[in-house]
């Protein structure tokens, strides 16, 4: 069965999988999507500098996540301290 056999009947903008599963990406399509290396996404995903899931032993990211990550301006997100003019960078996740 070719690709194209088994696409037919699923809209173009359908995930694949469906649905919620469509939502989840890997280590690989982080890397890709971000243009990073795989070890950099291990990295800050262990360290909590990227919205990620382990699942088992494999990392999940839930593409929603990543884009409300990506629209904060990334791992550093700035927020206005009270008593100065200045912006101290913190880690939002």
């Amino acid at each position: 069965m070719t690709d194209e056999q088994r696409d037919e009947g699923r809209s173009p903008a359908e995930p694949v999988g469906g649905g919620r599963l469509g939502e989840f990406m890997t280590v690989e399509d982080v890397a890709e999507m971000l243009r990073i290396n795989k070890s950099t996404v291990y990295r800050m995903a262990k360290a909590g500098r990227i919205p990620a899931t382990r699942v088992g032993r494999q990392w999940r990211f839930r593409l929603s996540a990543l884009e409300e990550f990506l629209d904060a301006g990334g791992d550093m997100a700035f927020e206005e301290v009270e008593d100065a003019p200045l912006k101290t960078a913190v880690n939002r996740w």
